[in-house]
């Protein structure tokens, strides 16, 4: 079950590159639903089934989180660092008073 956990992620990690964030919410919806279902039609009991749903839907959603926590440290910032002007060089559309 720990390596299914581990591929939850990666898929949430990937999905946050191309997959607009509210389609990706449909995506878990389906997947937490779809295993809810097979899980319960396999013998399990239905709290156990919809809890494991619960638990795979927030582990691509933290892959999703964690991906765009990734790309915002590598991209927002670093554009921000190399964008930064010295107070003199900073022009105003106003006069100063």
């Amino acid at each position: 079950m720990g390596w299914a956990l581990v591929i939850s992620f990666l898929i949430g990690a990937v999905c946050a590159l191309r997959v607009p964030v509210l389609i990706f919410t449909l995506i878990v919806l389906v997947v937490m639903i779809a295993y809810a279902g097979v899980s319960y039609s396999a013998g399990s009991p239905l709290l156990n089934a919809f809890a494991w749903g619960f638990v795979f839907a927030v582990v691509l959603e933290a892959g999703y989180v964690f991906a765009h926590v990734v790309l915002h440290a590598f991209y927002a910032r670093r554009a921000s660092d190399t964008e930064k002007r010295a107070p003199q060089q900073a022009q105003s559309k106003y006069p100063a008073d």
